[in-house]
């Protein structure tokens, strides 16, 4: 009688088919990539969608300090425009 291909797979081999979870270990899933890695693509879509942030209520305050930021920042780009033009045509 000959033995079943699955019989004679492992006939020599000591570890044996009931024996995968002794071996097995267990994912992390505290680990974002394992979880990631163990998610279908449309999870992993709805997974990184649910962590998006929307706006944010600043205080008056921190919107004050924005602004000037900005203002300060677009000043700055038109001062070093205009070094730059000076340094490229000096004056007679």
């Amino acid at each position: 009688m000959k033995p079943n291909d699955s019989e004679s797979k492992f006939a020599g081999n000591p570890r044996r088919a009931d024996s995968v979870p002794e071996i097995a270990a267990k994912p992390d899933l505290e680990d974002p990539r394992v979880v990631l890695s163990l998610l279908e693509t449309d999870q992993v879509v709805a997974a990184k969608q649910k962590t998006r942030f929307g706006r944010r209520n600043l205080s008056v305050g921190v919107q004050v300090l924005l602004w000037g930021l900005r203002i300060y920042v677009v000043a700055m780009l038109v001062l070093v425009v205009v070094s730059v033009i000076r340094a490229i045509h000096p004056m007679h």
